[in-house]
């Protein structure tokens, strides 16, 4: 009976054990004291890598975590057996929860989903692991899904995986080579070889090629006529000549001796400028003394000229004086 009890008392002993330890673990963790967010999202795709406790980061940064993962069926019966043929009840649910240590207490999320704001499922590495990656798209190319069912939580949108797009693009193309007539396009190709073959050989690309080369013999033989390297050569005997080198030589001298004079002209432009203004001055003096001869070369011609016209009309009475007045006057 006494071993019995201390049994007992061992059981009890590591469980309550237990039970702490993982109380201390989970109070360490700061889950008690820290409460993440509690966000949704809707995926039309597999979510196979996914999982409860699979991360969610935002550009590389761990921000929370998964806690749930659902059909929306199941979380949001719909009304009747009819409605479960549409595709927004042909969904997968996620729940996580984001810490609000990692992205800061006043985050508007609202005004980040109207920005772009989604959530994507990215593939991590090769495993066939996936985790939720948050990113900004333009809000245009994805717009926000409307649900029928009033949401638990905060929905974040989701767009398709890279992996997903991929699929539909290659899908899109496969669809669109099925409906190409692949027999038409073979014998336009056809046909078009043959017309290129036709021109190759006799037609008119035959004889540009043709007159191409007898061209390009024309040319050889007017280049080995020139002779081109004893031209060459000639050239260079001259650019390396005496005479070349004096004219350089020469060249040079005159460079110098222009320098010279050019460094000599601001001060011959100052003299110049200088008699330019003392001219300037001599003229403004020689006018103020000219101008009152000038006024008394005028007054003389004026009383000669009156003169001359009373010569003209009356010489005597200019030589003999003026006629006595009448009697009486």
């Amino acid at each position: 009976m006494a071993a019995k009890n201390a049994s007992f008392r061992v059981g009890m002993f590591v469980i309550a054990a237990i039970v702490a330890m993982l109380a201390l673990v989970f109070f360490l963790s700061g889950s008690a004291l820290h409460p993440g967010i509690k966000y949704e999202t809707y995926f039309q795709e597999s979510v196979q890598g996914l999982d409860i406790g699979t991360a969610v980061k935002y550009r590389g940064v761990t921000i929370g975590a998964i806690t749930e993962i659902g059909l929306v069926t199941a979380e949001y019966p719909p009304p009747s057996g009819a409605f479960k043929n549409e595709k927004v009840y042909q969904q997968v649910v996620v729940r996580f929860q984001v810490d609000p240590r990692k992205i800061g207490t006043d985050v508007n999320i609202r005004a980040a989903i109207s920005h772009g704001l989604r959530v994507q499922i990215a593939p991590q590495g090769i495993t066939g692991l996936a985790y939720l990656e948050l990113t900004f798209v333009p809000p245009a190319q994805y717009p926000v899904q409307e649900v029928p069912w009033h949401p638990d939580s905060v929905v974040l949108p989701s767009i398709p995986s890279t992996l997903t797009q991929v699929q539909d693009a290659v899908t899109q193309i496969l669809s669109s080579f099925s409906k190409v007539d692949l027999g038409k396009v073979v014998d336009q190709i056809t046909q078009l070889t043959a017309a290129l073959d036709q021109e190759v050989t006799t037609g008119d690309a035959h004889q540009a090629m043709a007159h191409a080369n007898t061209l390009l013999g024309n040319l050889n033989t007017q280049m080995q006529a020139a002779n081109l390297p004893g031209t060459t050569a000639a050239v260079r005997n001259l650019v390396d000549g005496a005479q070349t080198r004096q004219i350089i030589s020469q060249l040079n001298q005159t460079t110098q001796q222009l320098n010279k004079v050019s460094a000599q002209m601001p001060a011959l432009i100052a003299a110049t400028q200088s008699t330019v203004n003392q001219a300037s001055e001599t003229t403004a003096d020689l006018q103020s003394q000219m101008l009152p001869i000038l006024q008394n070369l005028q007054a003389a011609t004026q009383s000669l000229n009156a003169l001359t016209q009373q010569l003209r009309r009356n010489p005597s009475q200019v030589l003999l004086g003026a006629q006595p007045p009448p009697e009486g006057q």
